[in-house]
């Protein structure tokens, strides 16, 4: 989207932003309760066709077929995962060095360095604003 043209007070961006701000919120959580229910429709339909020893059909539906296929996905690498996996490398190697310690505090001075500071803007709910009482004269008071 485009910002919109000439001079526009602070006023209308904050009230831009919180619309906007508002809106992503709301998408975000319908999508992931899309993706919720999308996930239970997949786990039933494959039980189902692997109940029935159906694995292997295709679906035609409307535009598009479905088929169930096996999908590798390798874990995300961490620096955790990456420490096991030095520890692991080191060990086959055989020769008693491990330097995993070093090489993971090198890895983290690096990600120090390499770490960049951006401002923005974050949004902190607040409570509810208590009410002002009623003026003196409709509680019966004078």
């Amino acid at each position: 989207m485009a910002a919109p043209p000439g001079p526009v007070d602070l006023t209308t961006l904050v009230r831009n932003y919180v619309h906007y701000d508002n809106l992503t919120s709301n998408y975000n959580k319908q999508a992931t309760g899309a993706r919720k229910l999308r996930d239970e429709f997949e786990h039933k339909i494959i039980t189902n066709l692997r109940t029935n020893k159906m694995e292997n059909a295709i679906i035609q539906i409307s535009g598009a077929s479905l088929q169930c296929i096996e999908e590798k996905t390798a874990p995300a690498m961490s620096l955790p995962r990456l420490e096991t996996y030095l520890h692991k490398y080191f060990q086959q190697k055989g020769n008693g060095m491990d330097e995993t310690d070093a090489i993971l505090r090198f890895l983290k001075l690096q990600k120090m360095n390499d770490t960049q500071t951006t401002i923005c803007l974050k949004k902190t709910p607040m409570a509810s604003p208590i009410p002002p009482p009623p003026p003196a004269g409709q509680l019966g008071l004078k």
